[in-house]
């Protein structure tokens, strides 16, 4: 009786230790057979704060994210986030302008702003030298801030785009940020 009992335990350790072979062998030719077309993904989150004061002015609260889908170093990496309005509005976050090597906030900075297009409504921004995105890592441009008067109409549409070496035509967000108050 012992003794089936360990021919029995032995032949199921046999068929888990195939079962997980098999298993790796299908997740190895998954993973290459299904890469992404597209190395990463791109997305906004925000949120607003709507002033009740007409006197006071309403703040848009925003992340840009960079999601890596590949198991490649992405060194080479910018963005541009086209805001279109024709309303007044202003820009701020924490990036350094090509003068500075820290934000406004005195913090070293993950994201230079530079100038790329005379399009006013184009906002670019690199990668810092000491900065890349991992393997199946992700980065963002955290918490930038868009500040208009409450006593006026404001509306306008946030699209943000990645670029790199390899997407020299650049990749377009998943979603946009629309506003109209």
């Amino acid at each position: 009786m012992e003794s089936e009992i360990k021919k029995k335990l032995e032949e199921l350790n046999n068929q888990t230790d195939r079962f997980v072979e098999e298993f790796k062998e299908y997740l190895t030719n998954k993973h290459v057979a299904e890469q992404p077309s597209t190395p990463f993904m791109s997305y906004f989150t925000h949120s607003i704060n709507a002033a009740t004061d007409f006197q006071d002015e309403n703040l848009l609260f925003g992340g840009f994210h960079i999601k890596n889908l590949s198991s490649d170093t992405i060194n080479d990496l910018y963005i541009c986030l086209r805001i279109d309005t024709s309303d007044p509005f202003t820009f701020s976050g924490k990036f350094q302008s090509e003068q500075s090597t820290v934000n406004a906030q005195g913090i070293p900075a993950t994201w230079e702003r530079f100038n790329h297009s005379e399009d006013e409504k184009e906002h670019w921004f690199n990668l810092t030298k000491d900065n890349h995105l991992q393997p199946f890592g992700d980065i963002s441009l955290s918490d930038f801030q868009i500040t208009w008067q409450n006593h006026v109409p404001f509306s306008c549409s946030i699209t943000g785009f990645v670029y790199t070496e390899s997407e020299s035509d650049g990749i377009t967000s998943l979603n946009t940020i629309n506003i109209k108050m």
